[in-house]
């Protein structure tokens, strides 16, 4: 047998027992997303809004500004105005130790937003999506949640910075 037709051998051999695709109907299309903690509820935000997550950077003050602006950092080269989003919402802050700034880049505005804690790379089946209901989130986020997927019992808000940065109230940061 010649090396090309024991190769034709074994070509044939592995068609013939391997596995069938599955069939369209089988197959389920995931949403990805950062997972993470604001004020003690979990959220989500898309994967292609979040461009980097990040320790708390060294921040320095910006004065003039409302309670919510944390100050200036300089992350790669790049000044970012860094807001805790808690504080925004009317939340209360966490702890030092968890908290996170999840850098964000929408067209022209680039922000670091500080979340009590990042909980990894979150997945949900495509055909879970709910449209958010008041009961899903607390009042001063609905503007911000633009559905709801449930896992688990547990309900996770998608926070829409998009809403954030088309907010009227989040832009205008003097006091």
């Amino acid at each position: 047998m010649t090396p090309f037709a024991l190769l034709q051998n074994i070509a044939q051999r592995c068609r013939s027992h391997a596995a069938d695709l599955p069939s369209p109907s089988e197959a389920v299309e995931y949403w990805r997303g950062v997972g993470f903690i604001l004020a003690g509820k979990r959220y989500v935000a898309t994967m292609s809004d979040v461009g980097e997550i990040l320790t708390s950077p060294k921040l320095t003050p910006v004065p003039g500004v409302k309670h919510w602006v944390q100050g200036v950092a300089n992350v790669r080269g790049r000044l970012v105005p860094i807001m805790d989003l808690a504080s925004f919402l009317g939340g209360r802050v966490s702890s030092q130790r968890t908290q996170r700034t999840l850098i964000i880049e929408k067209g022209d505005l680039l922000n670091g937003l500080i979340v009590d804690a990042v909980l990894g790379m979150q997945h949900f089946p495509m055909d879970s999506i709910q449209e958010p209901s008041s009961a899903d989130v607390a009042d001063k986020a609905t503007p911000f949640i633009s559905g709801v997927f449930q896992r688990d019992g547990e309900q996770w808000p998608i926070f829409s910075f998009d809403a954030l940065a088309k907010n009227e109230h989040y832009m205008d940061i003097a006091v």
